[in-house]
């Protein structure tokens, strides 16, 4: 009887790096949940018989302190990363855009703007010529100046 032969997975078998965001957030992650089990047990142990109800609420009080000040901790800190990645992508992000954009797109914008402006009742700040009238408008700029070049220099007889 032939033996099976699997084909081999082409991902990697171990774990893939972990960000550092990853490891603590997860970390944090883990503290409260551990917090909230010890408390659950602490709830437990206060209803048996032999418990000190007083101090086991007070343990619960110490217990989550400990936490709001642990996570408060992480938290500004990580803050301070965040706002630092945050202008770092954001600075990333505007790079690829200046190479995506186009510049003539302004004139879309300021078309769209005056739109706006006319549904609002406003007068319109800019004249926005459709690109036919600016096509027509140059075409007659370079009619007009091959017409000088034709004409004889009157000054150079």
């Amino acid at each position: 009887m032939a033996a099976k032969q699997g084909i081999d997975s082409p991902f990697p078998r171990q774990r893939l790096a972990r960000s550092r965001k990853l490891v603590i957030y997860e970390a944090l992650f883990l503290l409260n949940e551990n917090v909230d089990q010890v408390i659950e047990v602490l709830r437990g142990m206060e209803k048996l018989p032999s418990a000190d109800k007083e101090s086991i609420r007070w343990a619960i009080v110490e217990i989550d302190e400990v936490r709001c000040a642990v996570n408060a901790d992480f938290i500004e800190r990580q803050a301070d990363y965040e706002r630092f990645d945050q202008g770092h992508f954001w600075k990333k992000r505007r790079e690829f855009e200046k190479k995506l954009h186009d510049p003539d797109d302004v004139y879309l914008d300021v078309q769209r703007r005056e739109e706006e402006r006319k549904k609002q009742g406003l007068p319109p700040r800019l004249g926005v010529l459709p690109h036919t009238a600016a096509a027509e408008l140059e075409q007659s700029r370079e009619t007009g100046r091959e017409r000088k070049k034709r004409r004889p220099n009157k000054r150079g007889k």
